[in-house]
């Protein structure tokens, strides 16, 4: 099957605020395709996100984080830092780090939210 064999590699990055965050990357950083970033729901984490990842790995290199407070990401002990604002902020400063300008993102429930709003940061930048 297509996109089996897909290499995955995990890390961490810090936010803009010094929290550490969790990503798993999937294919290559020079494959042609835009790259795509995965985000989850508001209870949920990259592993939802692992068999597509693996099936667009072929062509694409597939970003999925942990939100904060999430997964393998730092709990934030100042609960006003979880809403979509932050979040955003969180996958910019990812993607920057990354060296990632344009991408393709896939959200579920909140992380359609942070979808529509990345989509309007970066159509203005």
């Amino acid at each position: 099957m297509s996109g089996t064999a897909a290499t995955e590699r995990t890390a961490t990055y810090r936010s803009a605020d010094g929290l550490e965050q969790f990503y798993r990357d999937f294919g290559d950083a020079a494959a042609t395709g835009t790259p795509v970033l995965c985000l989850p729901g508001l209870t949920r984490n990259s592993r939802d996100f692992v068999k597509l990842a693996r099936r667009l790995a072929d062509t694409r290199r597939v970003i999925c984080p942990d939100l904060r407070g999430r997964g393998f990401s730092a709990y934030d002990p100042a609960y006003q830092n979880y809403a979509p604002g932050v979040y955003v902020k969180d996958a910019l400063t990812l993607l920057a780090e990354l060296g990632i300008d344009r991408f393709v993102a896939i959200g579920t429930s909140l992380g359609g939210v942070m979808t529509m709003v990345l989509a309007g940061v970066k159509s203005v930048t």
